[in-house]
């Protein structure tokens, strides 16, 4: 099968599974990885030299463009309750900064006595 028939075949298999990316497929076994998506361009790229293995690369990069959704949340959660600790954390340095001077103020006048 071409490289042509092979990206037309996984385009097909992207397209029925409701995936809005575009496949291309550019051997470069110079690179780090198997394969990458670059959400700005909507495409998912392929560096995997044989057909095998670009194959087995399309299905591990589909595994993981949906199961980033399932994290989505998470992170929604941990970012939300991250923020809320910055809040009570800058609030509590806040009466810290305050208290401050204060403790040095009944320091000065006990010592006086």
């Amino acid at each position: 099968m071409s490289k042509a028939e092979t990206i037309g075949r996984m385009q097909d298999c992207l397209d029925q599974l409701g995936i809005p990316l575009e496949v291309c497929w550019t051997p470069n076994p110079e690179k780090d990885r198997q394969g990458e998506i670059v959400l700005s361009s909507k495409t998912l790229f392929i560096y995997a030299s044989s057909e095998a293995e670009a194959w087995q690369t399309l299905t591990h990069e589909i595994f993981e463009f949906k199961f980033k959704r399932v994290c989505e949340s998470y992170r929604s959660i941990i970012n939300s309750l991250i923020e809320a600790l910055e809040k009570v954390a800058y609030q509590r340095k806040e009466e810290f900064l305050e208290f401050i001077p204060q403790v040095f103020e009944e320091v000065k006048k006990t010592g006086q006595t």
